[in-house]
């Protein structure tokens, strides 16, 4: 069976998607769905990624309900048995270490390791406040750094991240031009028997997959072997989308779509 594996629903802050609707679109896709919930525990500090002990807590959060989720949730699961997986994603940060080592250890089948802050910057709303090539070595870095450090989650998110809010990133955000930044955090994530996420929610701009292409390539030949596939919807009409050039990436570069269950890898095409 195949999952889209991340999707965010109604128990995220940014998100009023219905369950029960994500569960039904993509099962009609042929697709399970694996909720990946928001937990950003944020460092409200720019320029300064706080210790553990130091870091502020709760004004700043961007988290999941979870008076909700999953507890909710796990009757929804019970009623769709095999097609729904309850995960979270983890906003990756030094701050929290503990407290989202924590997070990840609370019984979920699948945890999403996602740069969103680099540095105590907010990645969605500073990106275009930087000279473009020094905050993607800069995220590239923090990210391996980010891989290094968080030994509790399973696939690393959206490696493209950075490029969505910048359109200055947006053209320069390709392995060719930062590949000792970039080897470095497949490296890491290779070594780690780390999946890596193929992230499908900007595979509608034309150009996009023939530049994504090459970091998967480079993932595999560093010595990556999976790769989850994730929408990374929070509407309806985003459930699945781009889902087979996702498996097109997958067969260009050797990379073994999986998802997981109870934090144990599962490869797509064997179940």
């Amino acid at each position: 069976m195949h999952f889209d594996s991340h999707v965010h629903s109604a128990a995220s802050p940014d998100s009023e998607l219905d369950p029960n609707v994500a569960i039904k679109v993509l099962g009609k896709k042929g697709l399970g769905v694996a909720f990946t919930e928001h937990v950003d525990f944020v460092t409200p500090i720019e320029g300064k990624d706080l210790s553990a002990k130091d870091a502020p807590n709760g004004e700043y959060d961007f988290i999941c309900d979870f008076d909700v989720y999953p507890s909710q949730y796990k009757a929804i699961q019970d009623r769709y048995r095999d097609s729904v997986l309850l995960g979270i994603e983890i906003g990756l940060c030094a701050a929290y270490l503990d407290l989202n080592t924590q997070k990840a250890n609370e019984g979920y089948d699948f945890v999403l390791g996602s740069i969103h802050n680099v540095d105590g910057y907010d990645v969605y709303s500073r990106s275009s406040a930087f000279e473009p090539e020094d905050f993607c070595r800069r995220y590239l870095t923090y990210g391996k750094e980010m891989v290094e450090l968080c030994g509790f989650f399973d696939s690393y998110g959206h490696i493209d991240y950075i490029a969505r809010y910048s359109e200055k990133i947006e053209k320069i955000f390709h392995y060719k031009n930062f590949r000792d930044e970039f080897d470095a955090l497949l490296k890491a994530l290779a070594e780690r028997d780390l999946a890596m996420e193929i992230n499908t929610s900007r595979f509608g701009k034309t150009s996009l997959i023939g530049q994504l292409t090459p970091i998967y390539k480079r993932f595999k030949e560093l010595g990556g072997r999976y790769v989850t596939i994730g929408s990374d919807s929070h509407n309806e009409w985003a459930l699945g989308r781009y889902y087979s050039e996702a498996l097109g990436i997958c067969k260009m570069t050797g990379l073994v779509p999986v998802y997981f269950r109870d934090r144990e890898r599962i490869l797509c095409d064997k179940t």
